[in-house]
């Protein structure tokens, strides 16, 4: 449990150098990081969280920077964000959960 959890910790750190990196402008470097702490996740069977996860382009590992890296747009409720690396495309749905709001009216 000690060890997954310090393998956790290092992707974490690795993923968020690599944004840091990127931000000054080594993309190269900051792939690196983030093909690193992929390798790490698999060889440790440790998942990514999703947090971290949805930082990075899962096709070509750059990390996604809102204007440097990465294109959001929304088009009828849907969140489409595209690397501008490799031309890489995932959508997210912007609808509300229905029990958080039934919840909330109670």
């Amino acid at each position: 449990m000690r060890r997954k959890n310090a393998i956790r910790k290092r992707i974490i750190e690795l993923i968020i150098q690599s944004v840091n990196i990127a931000k000054e402008g080594n993309i190269e470097l900051a792939r690196e990081y983030v093909k690193l702490a992929v390798m790490y996740s698999r060889k440790g069977k440790v998942k990514i969280p999703l947090k971290y996860k949805r930082m990075f382009c899962r096709k070509c590992y750059t990390p996604l920077i809102v204007g440097l890296t990465e294109r959001r747009r929304i088009r009828s409720k849907i969140l489409i964000r595209t690397c501008l690396i490799c031309n890489w495309q995932r959508r997210y749905v912007l609808t509300r959960d229905k029990r958080a709001n039934k919840e909330s009216k109670s």
